[in-house]
């Protein structure tokens, strides 16, 4: 049960505290990094991938057809062959996959040579595995890329969701800037709280269920119909070291009120002996 306390003329101001910034910037870091990761993947992680894959398909499916040639016919097969066959569609360099169509980075070796892992007959002969494992390592390329490549429409979606997240994150900057410019205060009966003010004798009632540093810090404030909300961890907060902010603004503004409250009650314990 909250002890309220009488203060004449109080003057109390609760400005943001710092744990609410920090909480904003670690979630705002996040979502920003949410974002330029979409965007990595939409401009450059993604078509390394078709790359990657292409370049992988094209080694297996040369490694089938090699024994068929002699050294001879598979130089003449290869000249001037790239490993991927690519055309450009909307302005994008396209792997061409049968009928599928999967973007590549703009400058890749893939698309304008054949590799000489590939032109190796004899290598290719013995295993065209080893040949791509050698390929793959002289390229950065991991040995066993991904199961799929991914289409225009997929890259897209995720220049989509980057968008998304700079918007989401916009948001929280602007909500972590208004946060900054306002205060929760009671000057003698004024009470400011949520950018609102309005006198403690326009208090219909208050709803401290939720107050109090166990639980969510916040009350509500029932004023002329509408709620208020008073939210004590994020402005002033309860820490005794800083004489509890918050919880010195709820007990002056209490002790000029006289309505209606609405406290937390603990259940009564079912062990107890009558």
């Amino acid at each position: 049960m909250l002890k309220y306390r009488h203060m004449s003329q109080p003057h109390i101001i609760c400005k943001p505290t710092l744990d609410t910034f920090v909480r904003f910037g670690v979630v705002i870091a996040a979502i920003f990094g949410f974002a330029l990761y979409f965007f990595y993947d939409g401009h450059i992680g993604y078509r390394q991938k078709n790359e990657e894959i292409c370049s992988y398909r094209a080694f297996a499916q040369y490694g089938e057809q090699v024994l068929k040639h002699t050294a001879d016919e598979w130089a003449a097969i290869l000249q001037n062959r790239p490993l991927i066959v690519t055309e450009q569609v909307e302005g994008e360099l396209m792997a061409v996959v049968g009928e599928e169509r999967y973007p590549l980075p703009a400058q890749t070796q893939a698309a304008v040579c054949c590799p000489p892992e590939l032109l190796d007959h004899e290598a290719m002969s013995k295993s065209w595995s080893d040949c791509w494992t050698a390929y793959s390592r002289r390229m950065h390329m991991p040995i066993t890329p991904g199961d799929h490549a991914y289409d225009l429409a997929t890259i897209r979606e995720q220049w989509i969701a980057g968008g998304l997240f700079i918007f989401l994150g916009c948001v929280l900057v602007f909500f972590a800037v208004r946060t900054r410019g306002r205060v929760m205060s009671l000057e003698g009966d004024l009470v400011t709280a949520a950018g609102q003010q309005f006198r403690v004798g326009e208090i219909q009632s208050i709803d401290l269920r939720q107050w109090g540093p166990g639980f969510k810090g916040c009350a509500y404030f029932t004023v002329n119909g509408r709620k208020v909300k008073a939210d004590g961890m994020t402005y002033g907060g309860f820490n005794k070291d800083k004489g509890e902010p918050a919880e010195a603004f709820m007990q002056a503004l209490l002790a000029q009120y006289h309505g209606e409250i609405t406290e937390y009650e603990a259940p009564e314990d079912s062990n107890a002996i009558d």
